[in-house]
């Protein structure tokens, strides 16, 4: 995400009435724990087919789905992290995820940091989140790493889990290298700020390389991963051609395992009349990837308003590349209110683009930040300081975080209830 420090639902789950109930009631809708269910059975492979997408039997499907944000990348902008260091500490600001797993370890240990780590990952996203998210109405998890977490004893296996658990609640997983070998731009969300080395050092290509080669092998064969999104929000590019060139090589290393799995390409913000026509390129079951913010937005209207004015040319630079397209991050922050939320997104369905909404869950020690969170913190929590607690008190601060302790936004939940996504499945 680029941003700044400063219908059908079938059948009854478990939780939903009474989600309905209050969100029909004005009230915020705390997360129900859910019992446990029988695995979805497997999905069939998706595969771009002109300007749409399609399932196994040629059905056109729309993707609606969510962002795992601070999972395996904690951004501190959305999660209960201390970031300033108390007067006298030896220790700098806590910007980024890099940062604050090395702050640990030179305070705690490298064994208590990876326990620390660990317990944060286990808790942020347990396996009935997944079914959460289905029954929320969501089809798919966008799942944002780090190249840096592949470098971790046992890093692939947290993919391996994210996508099991997608797969077994019914979800299709899209993998997001959020962080690049070097960082792709100087922004926090890569995982560190101020680098953006990538595209200055052929080094880091050429890890990058190696990654998706590697996720080819591992999940090419695997019709749950829906999708590769080579680099997220790749803006620290010198210039569009640059851009394309590293693309070129990322989409072959990835084909060498993968030959049937969608690829995304990400337009870096340089416009999506930059990015190269995939048939030109020699690319195959290629999707292209806007994001849509407008942080500048004095009301609500103004989201609309941006939107509706985007969208014609949008539509015709996707017809002149004949390939779907995907608003891969979203929102509607700030001035947001469940009826935007609905017509947003209803804009973007009706025009046949696929959609993954910022983000799952944020929590804020002084408590809920509006919608940037399907779920959220409903008050204030106990905010989590790297400086200063413990490693005990750190792992018992981590339990606030956990889905079950959070909420809803009032009516936010009836937004997404009548599109489940299920022709993705048939």
């Amino acid at each position: 995400m680029r941003r700044t420090c400063s219908g059908r639902f079938s059948p009854p789950y478990p939780g939903v009435a009474l989600t309905a109930l209050a969100a029909i009631a004005g009230l915020s809708v705390q997360a129900q724990t859910t019992a446990p269910s029988r695995a979805a059975p497997p999905l069939p492979r998706l595969k771009a087919q002109g300007i749409h997408i399609v399932n196994a039997r040629g059905d056109k499907v729309n993707l609606r789905g969510i962002n795992l944000g601070s999972w395996f990348l904690p951004e501190m902008w959305m999660t209960p992290w201390v970031q300033t260091p108390p007067e006298g500490s030896p220790f700098g600001k806590v910007p980024d995820s890099v940062t604050l797993w090395a702050t640990l370890e030179k305070r705690l240990g490298a064994d208590a940091m990876e326990r620390i780590r660990k317990a944060w990952r286990t808790t942020w996203m347990k396996p009935e989140d997944f079914r959460r998210i289905r029954e929320a109405g969501f089809d798919h998890v966008r799942v944002p790493f780090t190249s840096e977490m592949l470098d971790e004893p046992g890093g692939m296996e947290w993919l391996r889990k994210s996508v099991k658990d997608a797969n077994a609640a019914g979800l299709y997983a899209i993998l997001d290298m959020h962080g690049a070998p070097g960082r792709q731009s100087a922004d926090h969300t890569t995982g560190q700020a101020g680098v953006n080395r990538f595209f200055f050092d052929p080094a880091h290509v050429e890890k990058a390389e190696k990654i998706w080669a590697s996720l080819g092998r591992v999940f090419g064969k695997h019709p749950g991963v829906a999708a590769f999104d080579l680099i997220n929000e790749p803006t620290g590019a010198p210039n569009p051609a640059t851009l394309h060139l590293v693309y070129n090589r990322l989409y072959h290393a990835v084909r060498k395992g993968a030959p049937d799995t969608i690829v995304i390409i990400d337009d870096g913000y340089k416009g999506f009349d930059t990015t190269p026509h995939a048939d030109v390129a020699g690319w195959t079951n290629v999707v292209y990837s806007l994001h849509f913010y407008n942080f500048d937005a004095k009301s609500k209207d103004d989201h609309l308003n941006s939107l509706d004015g985007r969208m014609p040319r949008t539509l015709e630079l996707r017809g002149y590349r004949n390939a779907p397209l995907y608003v891969g991050e979203f929102n509607i922050e700030p001035h947001s209110t469940p009826d935007t939320m609905a017509r947003f997104t209803k804009t973007l369905t009706d025009n046949d683009i696929s959609w993954a909404m910022w983000t799952y869950k944020t929590l804020a020690p002084g408590g809920p930040m509006g919608f940037w969170g399907y779920y959220s913190n409903p008050s204030a929590v106990d905010a989590l300081d790297p400086f200063l607690d413990s490693e005990s008190t750190l792992l018992k601060k981590m339990e606030q975080t956990a889905t079950e302790n959070l909420a809803v936004p009032a009516g936010l939940a009836s937004v997404f209830r009548a599109s489940d996504g299920t022709e993705a499945r048939r």
